[in-house]
């Protein structure tokens, strides 16, 4: 039986000690992000609210490790956006079910990876931040050390095949892929002004710079015009620039992987263009795209194409052919029988939704290519989807259970 590395009450204050030095470096975290990917203080405000609380209050999840063990240690490479509620979503996982962590952030973050290594100093022997080590490398050094039994690692699909490939050298591999483009599915009891201005707020908050934001709405012909006039009156309200500016929404576009990905979204996206267009070096304005074919491809950034579709059923025969089910969102009534066909499919369906930012303790994680979970079990290798709760991931049965 593998012991935690210190008692629950012990695991919880250490979590919410952690969330309050974040929040006690909330500005150095706001210029660490603005510096490194361009990113808004008006975003990082956001995330840092959203860590703390989360970390705070871990307690909620606590009922979940009954009867439950810890691996050991995890390894984990976090991705450039999100990094600080990534790590409370999935460290403060790994560390609330007794497990060590050892974790790298992406290279495009090196101010904020100094941020959370200075953080995580008080708990050195239980977490350890690698800085200044190539990612390659660093999962690399996962692989071949034997104490690393679990793995987290986000980014293509090409990337996950490569961890996969691994899965002898641990016990479980958990990826988080790529959204593909998420769509909106506007029916045709929708209510146009809710679904216009969650769409164009959810499509480029951040950029467009999340898996789960908004690339392709899905909307009923008869719907189309109010949309789109409502759509584009929300999206001309967005501020793009300074990303020190607290009234700017998001600021230069610095990853050149989400340029090459913003672009390719322009290239194989037929139709008209209607807002927005190619980069100005590190700036992109909000793009819309009235399209007449959205090809099954990844994109990322602030681009939405918006396609008239003939019927309800058609809207949802367009959703379903993805080989990215990361997540959906939806308003107005499906035709009968789609509702659960949708919900079969991707990770997450969000039916009329009213928030903008995603909850870390929502269960999360795609299907397909947007993410799975790979473990080993004896001699057979179980793969499934999302959504997973990653409390429950990372951790096991108690040896000897049946559980």
């Amino acid at each position: 039986m593998k012991v935690p590395w210190a008692p629950l009450d012990e695991r919880l204050e250490v979590l919410a000690d952690m969330g309050r030095r974040i929040e006690a470096r909330r500005e150095d975290f706001l210029e660490a992000l603005a510096l490194d990917i361009g990113q808004a203080v008006k975003v990082t405000s956001e995330e840092i609210r959203l860590t703390v609380e989360h970390l705070s209050t871990m307690e909620e999840e606590a009922s979940l490790l009954e009867g439950r063990e810890p691996y050991g240690l995890v390894g984990a490479i976090f991705p450039y956006d999100g990094p600080t509620v990534m790590f409370a979503r999935w460290g403060g996982a790994a560390l609330l079910g007794g497990n060590r962590l050892r974790f790298s952030l992406s290279s495009l973050t090196p101010r904020v990876a100094q941020l959370m290594e200075e953080v995580c100093q008080p708990w050195k022997d239980v977490v350890e931040v690698v800085i200044g080590k190539d990612n390659r490398e660093f999962g690399w050094d996962c692989v071949e050390d034997p104490d690393v039994r679990v793995f987290f690692v986000s980014g293509s699909r090409e990337v996950g095949r490569v961890y996969a490939q691994a899965i002898d050298e641990f016990d479980k591999v958990i990826f988080a892929g790529p959204g593909g483009m998420p769509p909106v599915l506007v029916f045709s009891g929708a209510s146009v002004e809710r679904a216009a201005v969650f769409a164009a707020r959810r499509a480029f908050l951040n950029g467009g710079q999340y898996c789960t934001t908004i690339k392709r709405a899905l909307v009923h012909k008869d719907l189309l015009d109010p949309f789109v006039e409502a759509l584009l009156e929300e999206v001309d309200k967005i501020k793009v620039g300074d990303p020190m500016d607290p009234q700017v929404d998001y600021g230069p576009i610095k990853a050149e992987r989400t340029r090459v990905l913003f672009e390719r979204g322009l290239e194989w996206v037929k139709g008209t263009l209607i807002r927005g267009g190619p980069p100005e070096g590190e700036w992109i304005f909000p793009t819309v795209v009235l399209a007449r074919e959205i090809p099954d491809i990844e994109v990322f950034g602030p681009f939405l194409a918006v396609k008239a579709m003939g019927s309800d059923r058609a809207i949802v025969e367009e959703a379903v052919r993805t080989g990215y089910p990361l997540i959906a969102y939806a308003f107005g009534q499906p035709p009968l029988g789609s509702k659960g066909r949708l919900e079969a499919l991707y990770g997450r369906v969000y039916w009329d939704p009213e928030f903008l930012y995603l909850s870390p303790r929502d269960p999360f994680g795609g299907r397909r290519d947007s993410g799975w979970v790979l473990e080993k079990r004896g001699a057979m290798i179980i793969r499934k989807g999302g959504p997973i709760v990653y409390v429950e991931e990372l951790t096991r049965p108690v040896s000897g259970s049946s559980g």
